[in-house]
């Protein structure tokens, strides 16, 4: 690679410089800590050394979490995220360290590599995302890259499948239909023929007429509606059904005045 006179090498993208547990401990000490906090009182709130938060600020600026220079505070992001992990809020921590991750398109490029290849092994993944950072090999970018590994698993954009590190599938949309309220059993019409374990015979449904549609304007009168359930007798005697269905029809469809 040749450079011309006064270019640089530069950085593909941050690491962090700690494990993805300290990771967390730092965002829910933003998400406490005042505006433009000093490593001193962040140093406080999370219970680890001023120099561990201090080689994090970079990542966590890189993916819109942090703002500012010698002193920082966390970005709307950065607090909301802090304020999930700090409450255990497992689904909200996922939704914001995705769109943390979607902020920056050298990390969330990542994903890119990981689809190509149909998934790679950790170790495999975690030696490409140090190679393509343009950090050097050596223990502390090791432990950041396995640091963005399982940010980008708690995101939800890579999860673990036989063995290896796959693009998550998005998952499945509700449809209309599945947000249609379904009928109580009771109310549907259904016929049972050969008993229905409740002492033999046919069950046959009986709807009475629909009801009438209430008026939008003027007073409102309560409206009825009643469902009828018969359990025949077993019997080839056909005046048994004539009787029932005539006092049927007397008493309750047309009942007289």
């Amino acid at each position: 690679m040749y450079l011309s006179e006064g270019e640089e090498v530069s950085t593909e993208f941050n690491l962090p410089g700690s494990s993805f547990e300290e990771i967390q401990k730092i965002l829910k000490g933003y998400s406490h800590a005042p505006e433009q906090a000093t490593l001193d009182q962040l140093s406080k709130l999370t219970g680890l050394h001023s120099t561990v938060i201090s080689r994090n600020n970079k990542f966590l600026t890189d993916i819109g979490l942090v703002t500012g220079g010698m002193k920082k505070s966390a970005t709307d992001l950065g607090k909301k995220l802090g304020r999930a992990l700090d409450h255990k809020q497992i689904a909200d921590a996922q939704g914001y360290w995705k769109e943390a991750v979607q902020t920056n398109e050298k990390v969330a490029g990542l994903i890119t590599t990981v689809r190509i290849k149909g998934g790679m092994t950790e170790s495999e993944f975690t030696a490409h995302v140090l190679y393509v950072s343009g950090q050097k090999n050596n223990s502390g970018n090791k432990t950041g890259a396995r640091c963005v590994v399982d940010v980008l698993l708690a995101a939800n954009l890579l999860q673990e499948e036989n063995g290896k590190l796959v693009v998550s599938s998005a998952p499945a949309m509700e449809t209309l239909e599945d947000l249609k309220p379904t009928a109580p059993a009771a109310a549907q019409p259904t016929t049972t023929e050969n008993g229905n374990g409740n002492g033999g015979g046919t069950r046959t449904p009986l709807t009475l007429p629909p009801v009438p549609v209430i008026p939008q304007t003027g007073t409102l009168v309560p409206q009825i509606a009643i469902n009828i359930q018969l359990h025949l007798p077993e019997t080839e005697n056909a005046e048994v059904y004539e009787k029932l269905f005539k006092a049927l029809r007397d008493h309750l469809l047309s009942p007289k005045e």
